[in-house]
């Protein structure tokens, strides 16, 4: 097939440009974005239980809900809070479920299980998230933080309009409190009317809650009835409730003062000084980033003008500045690559092959974009580090058939004769390495979880790229040396002339004489010593992992620094802003390198910046400072301001991040308290943390518990309430109006949805129960007459405790988390001892409790495990291949070994360099195991072949030697060449790769050449093949 593909060189060039002006088209048509997108599939149950403890919203709410989710399949893990008045369950679904069905199947069995719940419980609400991150974020400041209300309309109207942008998933408006209308009746006005409580209840509900009246025929037309009901909020204090002992009417606005009020906001949003509100916009998997946020962009300044002047309106964040500098620096650096490359080319070959080298560089990239799309690939940062990796491995085919078709013409073949004997008689292991690295990187797509949406688009590249590459070399190459060979002949001053082959050709032929001549020769000679010493050498270097500092994603180099506070239990929002704007001044009053600041007082930032509070309220928050990266870096501020801050507000429990530069692991060491009783629980956490923190470089070491909540605990007097005949219900309700009021009907004018709220006499903010002041009327009594009111203080005593604060929930076990965020990130040590810290505690802890390791530390060691579960299929599959090609179970294995040589050196690398061993390291290491195979490959080809041709065992290898080491050489080199930009760019996130690989290829270009030919020899003289 390949032979007719040259002989007919016309027709396919014509196809060789179709593809290249599809793969054109294709690159423009590529969605742009920072990272790949990482799919979660998380929902969120949200359910409201006014006034409920803890302990009432686990029991009667939690429960409930996850007994009605646990039997759903495709529902992978169910975490659950429960705190004062609120339940939140978070549900992840298993990987590769169809989200969709399952997300039914959840609101079904939400359905079914609020029945069960207690009425006072509002209807729990289920929400979805499929991803991380955000296309832009603004925001709108006043000084008046009241004026910034008064638009709330007005921003939700720019909701609809944002959302309604192709490719905008949804928007987030945060800093706007709820809103209710508020019945706050008055109990001396009441009880003066001869009126009650349900009177109150009944009226109103009976005046919202209509029926409508259908349709009446009338003279042959159907005519629609309507009752006129109230269609404004001012009405509803026209409300008839009754009659007084005076036979007069009594409306609503006689016994209650009425009206629009805010609820607590759960947000409070101060940027440079000024109050703010903030507008996020949300995006879809597969969008252009840099074209949508210029659309999101100019719709937003065009809604802005409608803001009154003294409202300033401002672009906070946007991805399109991160993605255009990614893709500059990345840009640059796959340009240097390709310069590289054809240097490196240049040097060993002549000019004509460098140019078939540097056409099929683009050639190959083109024609392998065009699978893209349908893989649900983008252009982001792993995918151009994945065509950047390419670049290295796509020119070896084409190296090697340029050079081995030059080899014939220098041998007297005609052009094309010489193409078509050059290009099969290294067919084979072209197609055979190429099988090689697609069975590399093919089971890296299949990583699972947030790792694997992270990574997957690098191999996905790599191997189409790397396919293309293939065709175009057994393709392209040929023919366009076919042609290059004719037009050089028909030149009469050339005819008779050899072409240099490269800037440093006649170098590299000494240097192949020399190291067949003089290396190779002794190799042969003591197979069995060279082949011993240089894998024990080469396991030596294994022993410097130790030494390496280990990093799973290091952190990116951004200006972001997030600190998340959390402050003791029953702190109020307010507090909490004030808390946070103190920690504002106190570190600007030392820090000239921080140049912008926001406050987010409550549930924090919008998706921004990483994952951001886990179980929020009124006493947590973020400060957000945005540092000149050029004078001090995130990781810098981060040591810079932890231990002074904590120092400086005790109460609080602090902690500094930054973004890191892949998908969320949480915190680097985590451990996990699980048991029956939460008090045992926090007894267990309070003394795992007082022992990790006397350790050295602990670092900042908090729980997801918190400090205990300031309680009052009413305890009955049971012997007055039997004596009374009331009940704790009566007395609930009684206490519960005054405080969280009841919810009544919702009223609804036009688009506008308000919320009923009835309470009496309400307590105001700073207000204390006052239980002389409620009264109760007693069941006791059997006398005639009216009943005996009694004093709510003689039926209740009241007691100021301290209680937990929430009830965190792990696959239906209480949990509490212990999180370390340690002083040094590499201290390995640190890990050791806290590891013996929890064993320690489990040991005493009894069988009802569990104590288990986890965090960052887990995440790597469950990845690292996926991943050598992987690379054994990696080698299986290479032997596979290998196995058929020479068809011989030891050559497999030598051309295995290589990978092993290849390891050591990446080790050596990351030692010298002190980079991390994380993620994108072993990512290298992985890609090093199809790029070094091709080395052996190539030279066991040769070896095979001249061993067919009757040549022995020695003069095959020294042949082989001298002929294979100049591909060899310049294949390595110009992979090095290709990723040496991308090592010097100090990316965080993609120079451990590099350095692995380049390291990798180095040290294995150097053994390989002397072991591959040691044990070939070895075991061919021993057992005679």
């Amino acid at each position: 097939m390949f032979n007719t593909i040259i002989k007919r060189p016309k027709i396919t060039m014509v196809f060789v440009l179709l593809l290249i002006a599809i793969g054109t088209l294709t690159l423009f048509q590529l969605p742009q974005k920072e990272i790949p997108t990482i799919s979660l599939d998380i929902g969120t149950v949200s359910t409201v239980y006014p006034g409920g403890t803890p302990e009432d919203v686990e029991q009667q709410v939690t429960i409930p809900i996850e007994n009605a989710l646990e039997n759903i399949d495709g529902i992978d893990e169910i975490n659950s809070v429960s705190t004062s008045g609120f339940s939140n369950i978070v549900l992840r679904l298993q990987d590769g479920v169809n989200g969709t069905e399952v997300f039914m199947e959840i609101q079904q069995a939400i359905n079914g299980a609020e029945s069960k719940l207690p009425e006072q419980v509002s209807t729990p609400n289920l929400s979805q998230s499929g991803g991380l991150g955000a296309l832009s974020s603004y925001h709108v400041k006043s000084s008046d933080r009241e004026e910034l209300y008064e638009l709330k309309d007005i921003i939700h109207g720019w909701q609809r309009e944002i959302e309604a942008i192709p490719g905008v998933e949804n928007t987030i408006v945060k800093g706007f409190p709820d809103q209710n209308y508020q019945i706050n009746i008055d109990s001396e006005e009441l009880f003066e009317n001869g009126l009650e409580i349900p009177n109150v209840i009944e009226a109103v509900e009976e005046e919202l809650n209509t029926q409508p009246l259908g349709l009446q025929e009338i003279n042959g037309e159907n005519v629609q009835l309507a009752l006129a009901v109230l269609e404004s909020e001012e009405e509803i204090g026209g409300i008839f409730i009754g009659r007084n002992p005076d036979d007069n009417a009594v409306y609503l606005e006689d016994i209650a003062s009425i009206g629009m009020e805010n609820e607590t906001p759960e947000d409070l949003i101060t940027y440079e000084d000024e109050s703010a509100v903030s507008f996020t916009v949300t995006t879809g998997s597969d969008v252009h980033i840099p074209n949508l946020h210029d659309d999101v962009n100019d719709r937003m300044v065009d809604l802005s003008a409608e803001l009154p002047e003294e409202v300033e309106f401002e672009l906070f964040y946007t991805q399109k500045t991160i993605v255009d500098e990614i893709f500059s620096n990345l840009s640059i650096s796959f340009l240097l690559a390709v310069v590289s490359v054809i240097v490196v080319s240049l040097l060993g070959l002549s000019f004509s092959s460098a140019l078939v080298v540097a056409l099929a560089i683009p050639t190959s990239v083109l024609i392998g974009l065009i699978p893209l799309p349908f893989f649900n690939v983008s252009l982001n940062q792993i995918s151009i580090i994945g065509l950047i990796i390419a670049l290295g491995i796509l020119v070896d085919d084409a190296i090697v058939v340029g050079d081995n078709i030059r080899n014939k013409y220098r041998e007297g073949l005609g052009p094309l004769e010489g193409a078509l004997q050059g290009s099969k008689e290294v067919r084979i292991s072209i197609i055979t390495s190429t099988l090689a690295i697609v069975f590399t990187f093919l089971p890296l797509v299949f990583i699972s979880g947030a790792n694997g949406d992270f990574i997957r688009a690098l191999p996905t590249v790599l191997i189409m790229t790397i396919l293309a590459s293939t065709i175009v070399a057994l393709t392209f190459v040929p023919i366009f040396l076919v042609w290059r060979e004719k037009k050089q002949r028909r030149k009469k001053e050339k005819s008779h002339r050899v072409p240099k082959e490269g800037l440093l050709g006649i170098q590299l032929d000494r240097l192949a004489n020399w190291y067949s001549d003089s290396i190779l020769k002794r190799v042969v000679r003591h197979p069995w010593k060279v082949a011993i010493f240089g894998f024990i050498i080469t396991t030596c270097f294994y022993a410097l992992i130790p030494f390496i500092p280990v990093e799973f994603f290091p952190s990116t180099d951004r200006a972001e620094v997030t600190v998340e506070v959390r402050l003791p239990a029953g702190t109020t929002i307010e507090e909490t802003e004030s808390t946070l704007l103190e920690m504002k001044d106190f570190i600007l009053a030392d820090d000239e390198f921080i140049n912008e600041t926001a406050v987010y007082a409550g549930n924090g930032l919008p998706p921004l910046f990483g994952d951001g509070i886990t179980n929020g309220g009124n006493e947590t928050g973020n400060l957000l400072l945005r540092v000149d990266r050029e004078k001090q870096s995130a990781v810098e501020t981060i040591s810079r301001w932890t231990e002074p801050l904590q120092e400086e507000f005790s109460d609080a429990e602090i902690e500094l991040t930054t973004i890191e530069s892949g998908p969320p692991v949480g915190a680097p060491i985590a451990i996990a308290l699980q048991g029956p009783e939460v008090d045992t629980l926090i007894e267990m956490s309070n003394q795992l943390q007082t022992e990790i923190r006397n350790l050295e470089e602990s670092g900042t070491v908090l729980d997801d518990m918190g400090p205990l909540r300031p309680t009052i605990v009413y305890e009955p007097v049971r012997e007055e309430l039997e004596e009374q005949g009331i009940t704790l219900a009566q007395i609930s309700e009684q206490i519960g109006i005054r405080t969280e009021g009841i919810p009544l009907m919702t009223f609804r004018t036009g688009e506008e949805v308000i919320d009923l709220q009835l309470t009496l006499d309400r307590l105001e903010e700073n207000d204390e129960l006052d239980l002389s002041e409620i009264v109760i009327p007693s069941q006791g009594n059997g006398e005639a007459g009216p009943p005996e009111l009694i004093v709510l203080e003689t039926l209740l005593d009241a007691t100021e405790v301290e209680e937990i604060p929430q009830i965190i929930r792990d696959e239906g076990v209480r949990t509490i988390t212990v999180r370390v965020f340690p002083a040094d990130d590499n201290d390995d040590v640190l890990e050791s001892e806290i590891g013996t810290i929890t064993e320690d505690l489990q040991a005493s802890a009894g069988s009802d409790y569990t104590v288990s390791l986890g965090g960052e530390t887990e995440a790597r060691t469950d990845f690292i495990l996926e991943l050598a579960t992987l690379f054994i299929v990696v080698m299986f599959l290479i032997y596979i291949v290998m196995a058929i090609q020479f068809y011989s179970l030891s050559i497999p294995l030598l051309v295995i070994s290589t990978i092993y040589i290849a390891g050591a050196g990446a080790m050596i690398g990351l030692f010298l360099t002190q980079t991390g061993l994380g993620f994108m390291a072993l990512m290298g290491i992985v890609s090093l195991s199809g790029i070094v195979v091709r080395n052996s490959i190539v030279l066991l080809e040769f070896i095979k072949q001249r061993r067919d041709e009757g040549m022995n065992i020695e003069e095959a290898v020294i042949e082989a030697g001298r002929v294979r080491l100049r591909p060899i050489l310049l294949t390595a080199f110009t992979a090095i060449g290709a990723l040496t930009p991308v090592a010097l760019s100090g990316d965080v996130l993609f120079t451990p790769l590099a350095i692995s690989i380049i390291s990798g290829l180095l040290f294995s270009a150097v053994l390989t050449v002397i072991l591959v030919p040691a044990v070939y020899t070895a075991f061919a003289t021993k057992f005679g093949k």
